[in-house]
């Protein structure tokens, strides 16, 4: 075989993959799967999915009420923040006033390790400091206000998990930091940056932090015998950069989509936010997902009540993005039968011994 026919099929395979995944995502067994979530009572929430950057299936799901959820449904999305904020970290590092290299001692001299840690160790996860969400690293204390000084107090206080490099462990203490940083930087509070750079150039107007005052978020459940109930979450504030940010299912597809078409950022900028496939599960902002051997790229948020999901196909430019903020059958897999309708067209209800 000729080498230009050899072109010409390898040419011929892609253009068939890219139509089918991007023709069919096989709606009607969609609206099967999202109907017995409902049918069943087993989640409440929304599911929103793009192909190269536009909307192709939409629904929402849940049984309580007075409630009805739809396309406007803005949630709490959870450490999907932490996108944002790394999507802003990067930001100046692309206008050349930090660099990856930047020590914390820069901006927190009295942090622990704050000669060693660097922006990159804050971004992917390796800078060994510990979780400030939780105090004492066993008590929930953020559902109440707290000031600053309290979470900083907290947070250099805890004890050093490991020295930088050395490991990984997922750190909500490093991109409260990072926060404050952008803070530092812009000398602005972390919500006037955000619609600055990103909410407000890309029209993502159902996107906000905590420090908005955003009404009409839909709130959290906890399923007791069989009724959902509210839940108390989040004091919202006290998490800003690291998971106070709501949103609804088309902003943050649309989010991720501008992400991976280099329009908020270039491509080599977005490709050191990649993990290693393979190799590392968080990126610098970006994490890694296998579902049914397909890979992508994203991230997750959780509140003590939302669990969201936000992935990305590059091969396919298929982005899903599923928020539960009522959750019985585990919201990853939910995502996992649902990448399996979309890329195999199979079928598969929740089974009742997984839901239980």
């Amino acid at each position: 075989m000729k080498s230009s026919d050899k072109i010409f099929m390898v040419l011929m395979t892609l253009l068939f993959q890219y139509l089918v995944y991007s023709q069919n995502i096989h709606s009607e067994k969609l609206d099967d799967y999202v109907n017995y979530i409902q049918k069943n009572n087993l989640d409440i929430g929304s599911i929103s999915i793009f192909q190269d950057g536009k909307e192709m299936y939409f629904n929402s799901f849940g049984k309580i009420q007075g409630k009805k959820f739809n396309k406007n449904t803005e949630y709490q999305v959870g450490s999907i923040t932490k996108l944002f904020t790394a999507t802003l970290i990067f930001t100046l590092i692309e206008q050349h006033k930090i660099s990856l290299d930047t020590p914390l001692r820069q901006y927190f001299p009295d942090v622990k390790n704050s000669d060693k840690i660097t922006i990159q160790n804050l971004l992917e996860h390796s800078s060994g400091l510990n979780n400030y969400v939780k105090k004492d690293e066993k008590t929930v204390w953020l559902k109440e206000p707290r000031t600053q000084e309290e979470i900083m107090k907290e947070l250099m206080n805890q004890r050093i998990l490991f020295s930088p490099n050395e490991n990984v462990s997922y750190s909500n203490s490093g991109y409260y930091l990072l926060g404050k940083i952008i803070e530092k930087e812009y000398h602005k509070k972390y919500n006037d940056v955000l619609k600055e750079q990103i909410t407000g150039p890309f029209h993502l107007s159902k996107t906000q932090s905590a420090l908005d005052h955003p009404t009409h978020i839909a709130e959290s459940y906890l399923l007791e015998n069989n009724l959902w109930v509210l839940t108390k979450d989040f004091y919202f504030k006290n998490i800003i950069g690291v998971g106070d940010m709501s949103s609804n299912t088309q902003d943050l597809n649309r989010f991720i989509n501008l992400l991976f078409d280099h329009k908020i950022l270039s491509k080599e900028t977005v490709a050191k936010m990649k993990p290693i496939i393979g190799k590392e599960t968080y990126g610098r902002g970006l994490m890694t997902f296998k579902f049914h051997n397909i890979d992508f790229y994203g991230n997750t948020g959780g509140t003590y009540g939302t669990n969201t999901i936000l992935i990305f196909d590059e091969a396919s430019k298929t982005s899903i993005a599923l928020i539960i903020n009522g959750e019985k059958y585990p919201r990853n897999e939910c995502i996992n039968d649902i990448v399996d309708i979309i890329y195999n067209d199979h079928l598969s209800y929740p089974k009742e011994s997984t839901t239980l």
